[in-house]
């Protein structure tokens, strides 16, 4: 079938004069119009392209304009074309309703008066040049979708190739460091054992280094499983396990309590323990360390903040790089670390229909402040 840009108007009718005057009164429409002088042309040439409308005389010698339009419909892409039916005498209220029920979308009686034919024809055409934008978009997006899902699976590829090409190489690099060690350190001397330390670290440096780019890849596929979180009772958990890992270090921790949203328990479990992680790692050089878990916004406001009172940075200057993946805006001698897990809290939250933005300057701390979606509101009891 044709689908050809310029909308089509079907004219049938079997008489020739008619068929003359609906040509001029159409001509300058911006549509091609085709006239058949019977109903089985009619429905010879419906098959050849998509139309617009069809214009169509009820009172056809041979099949009647009534059959035609009810052939019409059953014919591929018939269900959806409008149908004026034209009749040249009084028809009554019976056969009216008969041409509506068939699908006919008007009813005119000739002689038309041209004004009145154009402007009904204008609307269908117009109506035809919409729904033909609309196909071409939808196609434009499914193309772009199936090129964006096609662009996922190449990263996915690409990440596991990473893991699979990268952690061989290292993994030999760190045990034959690890076998240098054992076997020969003792005869190293000083600044051969520092060497050795700069390739054990860099090794574990290059391995946290995989690890995070593979959960940022994997990020944006993860299906979402939505239920309610507590986020005091899971941060709880988070600091308790920064204790555990570093003992010595005495840090005040803080939180409101009920602060339950609804969300996906293990991308928000992933995106708290990147904001509390760094809340930790920030706040080492503080006198006395605080780490708080807020409700950030009003009651009923599904607004939260992480706030530590650590090292801090300028917010204006990082600006938009502030979530991007691999940003650092302190020493890596100072806070070691890849710069990832910014970007990581930020994807879960952008994942869950939220936003995420920071406050913070250099020795003044930093606060985290993001939303994410409340719980259902309860249904009302009767």
């Amino acid at each position: 079938m044709d689908h050809g840009a310029t909308p089509s108007i079907l004219v049938v009718d079997d008489n020739p004069a008619n068929l003359r005057l609906y040509r001029a009164t159409l001509q300058d429409m911006g549509a091609e119009i085709h006239t058949v002088d019977s109903g089985e042309a009619a429905l010879e040439r419906f098959a050849q392209r998509s139309w617009a409308m069809v214009l169509l005389d009820v009172h056809l010698a041979g099949i009647s304009g009534f059959d035609v339009a009810r052939r019409l419909r059953e014919l591929p892409g018939g269900a959806d074309v409008p149908i004026v039916f034209v009749s040249a005498i009084y028809t009554h209220e019976a056969d009216t309703f008969a041409g509506y029920r068939i699908g006919a979308v008007d009813y005119i009686l000739s002689p038309i008066v041209p004004e009145i034919l154009r402007a009904k024809v204008a609307v269908f055409v117009r109506l035809h040049r919409m729904r033909r934008e609309t196909e071409a978009q939808s196609i434009a997006m499914e193309r772009a979708y199936r090129e964006l899902r096609s662009a996922h699976a190449e990263m996915e590829a690409f990440s596991y190739s990473v893991s699979h090409d990268l952690r061989t190489p290292l993994g030999q690099i760190a045990g034959f460091a690890q076998l240098l060690q054992q076997g020969h350190g003792h005869s190293l001397d000083a600044k051969g054992q520092g060497f050795l330390g700069h390739i054990q670290g860099a090794a574990q440096r290059m391995n946290r280094l995989i690890d995070d780019m593979l959960v940022l890849a994997r990020m944006s596929r993860t299906e979402m499983q939505s239920e309610p979180v507590d986020l005091a009772a899971m941060a709880g958990e988070i600091v308790g396990e920064l204790a555990q890992a570093q003992p010595q270090r005495q840090v005040a921790w803080r939180h409101d309590d009920d602060l339950t949203v609804q969300g996906d328990p293990g991308l928000l479990r992933v995106a708290l323990s990147n904001l509390l992680g760094n809340a930790w790692k920030y706040s080492a050089g503080a006198a006395a360390p605080q780490i708080e878990l807020r409700r950030a916004g009003t009651v009923g406001d599904a607004a939260f903040c992480v706030r530590d009172n650590g090292a801090g940075f300028d917010a204006a200057a990082a600006g938009e790089r502030l979530f991007r993946p691999f940003q650092r805006f302190h020493p890596g001698s100072q806070f070691p670390g890849n710069g990832v897990g910014l970007a990581i809290a930020q994807r879960v939250v952008t994942k869950h229909g939220g936003r995420i933005w920071a406050e913070s300057a250099p020795g003044r701390g930093a606060t985290f402040y993001f939303t994410l979606p409340p719980l259902p509101a309860a249904p009302a009891s009767a």
